[in-house]
């Protein structure tokens, strides 16, 4: 009988100890581009993160799963977006430092993480409101062809008389690799004395008492557990909206969890073979590209192939549908119709790169689906949240609704997601338009909207 008492007694002070004793300072829901980027803030501010990830160390599915995203500067003046990129390029460097301090050698880089390159827009005559708010006191190094002669004479390129084309250069715009950024952002978090849950699924969040209450299920153990913590950044991509309906459930019907695919081509090895070294290098000068049709087509360089030759990472920006299920879409394979657009505009492209390239020479690889989570500006939110009773919640921070333009300032969203959560202030104009742009203002305004 006493053995079977200590036994109980020994148990209930394990299940005590887990919901009662150990309450968790700051909790990330999410280990991916945004989740990481925030835990590596706040961890670089002497914080106590925990990062709670459903996916092991190495993603495999996933909106920050990959090896490219397009990193891109140019914007009008004042642009929020062009801020994001320049702020998470300066963040990263940081975090480069941080890694590198204390080991013998350099082993942690810039460009393990970005491809420096030029980038491509190629508009229409019928945007060139937006082409002159572009390049109006635009300080980013640029070339501009408005005409077919002039796209000749610097890019040689075949164009039409409606198109206008664009080339950005300035160091690390080009492409970002995904894979490696958080791979480093991990490392940093760690170093940092944080710590990484991976493999825990979040099934249910909720405040009870002051303290978030975090049931998480181990994918590997098969065993559940309650996390507590006093503060809970909601970083979960498409998953947010399902992650907070019991604590901010209108964020379900201001983000739609859209499909988009991804196809990955190459050009049939013996054509890229017989391709001159001008001819090569001209192909890989001319990715990343953006084309502002009706869908916005783009494209890049994923990486290489073991022959060194690349790969060609192909979407449309507009191309959005219906998810049904949100588990099993990043399963679904590319319809027929969907590849050939892939190759369709793809082949457009390379022609206007003068190169002797037919629809035949293009070969799909594979196919991919993504998921971009959609607000109706296009504008994501970092914001604090607002309570059943209409308060700010000054303890749980949301980011979500990256309608694909997450990547390039990752860590400028994660740096306003840490300065909310620790309510850091920064006056400088750029921080404070975005702040604003994202932020509570702009929810409670939101909010009212879908309440009419």
């Amino acid at each position: 009988m006493k053995k079977i008492i200590i036994i109980i007694y020994t148990s209930m002070s394990i299940i005590s100890c887990d919901t009662k004793g150990k309450i968790e300072e700051i909790v990330v829901i999410g280990g991916g581009l945004m989740g990481s980027s925030t835990a590596w803030q706040l961890s670089k501010s002497k914080q106590n993160v925990l990062l709670i990830e459903q996916q092991d160390s190495i993603y495999t599915f996933g909106s920050s799963f990959g090896e490219a995203r397009i990193s891109r500067s140019l914007g009008p003046k004042e642009d929020i977006f062009s801020f994001l990129q320049q702020t998470s390029v300066n963040e990263t460097k940081d975090l480069i430092d941080f890694l590198n301090k204390g080991e013998s050698e350099q082993l942690h880089s810039m460009e393990n993480i970005y491809k420096t390159s030029p980038i491509t827009y190629i508009y229409y005559k019928n945007q060139l409101n937006e082409v002159k708010g572009i390049l109006d006191g635009q300080k980013d190094k640029y070339e501009y062809a408005s005409d077919p002669k002039d796209a000749q004479e610097k890019f040689g390129m075949k164009i039409s008389d409606s198109t206008i084309v664009i080339r950005e250069f300035k160091q690390y715009s080009g492409t970002l690799n995904p894979k490696i950024l958080i791979n480093k952002l991990h490392y940093g978090i760690q170093k940092s004395g944080s710590r990484i849950f991976y493999n825990n699924k979040v099934t249910s969040l909720s405040k009870v008492n002051g303290i978030y209450k975090i049931n998480v299920f181990n994918t590997k153990s098969g065993l559940s557990r309650t996390i507590m913590s006093k503060k809970v950044i909601a970083a979960a991509g498409p998953y947010n909206g399902i992650l907070v309906k019991d604590i901010a459930p209108y964020f379900s019907s201001l983000i739609s969890p859209k499909r988009l695919f991804l196809s990955f081509l190459r050009i049939n090895p013996d054509k890229y073979d017989s391709f001159s070294i001008d001819q090569k290098n001209k192909l890989r000068e001319s990715y990343p590209v953006a084309n502002f049709n009706s869908e916005i087509f783009y494209s890049m360089i994923e990486k290489n192939d073991p022959q060194d030759r690349p790969i060609l990472k192909v979407g449309g920006h507009l191309l959005r549908t219906d998810i049904n299920n949100l588990n099993a879409v990043w399963e679904l394979d590319l319809s027929e119709q969907e590849i050939n657009w892939s190759k369709e505009n793809s082949l457009e492209y390379l022609n206007n790169l003068n190169l002797p390239i037919k629809f035949s020479d293009l070969e799909f690889i594979r196919g991919y689906s993504c998921v971009y989570s959609v607000t109706s500006s296009e504008v994501p939110y970092v914001t604090r949240i607002l309570k059943t009773n209409k308060k700010i919640d000054s303890n749980f921070v949301f980011i979500g609704g990256m309608s694909g333009v997450g990547a390039k300032g990752s860590l400028a969203y994660g740096l306003l997601a840490a300065d909310l959560i620790l309510s850091k202030k920064n006056n400088s104009f750029m921080y404070q338009k975005t702040k604003s742009a994202m932020g509570i203002d702009r929810l409670i305004n939101d909010i009212e909207d879908i309440s009419k």
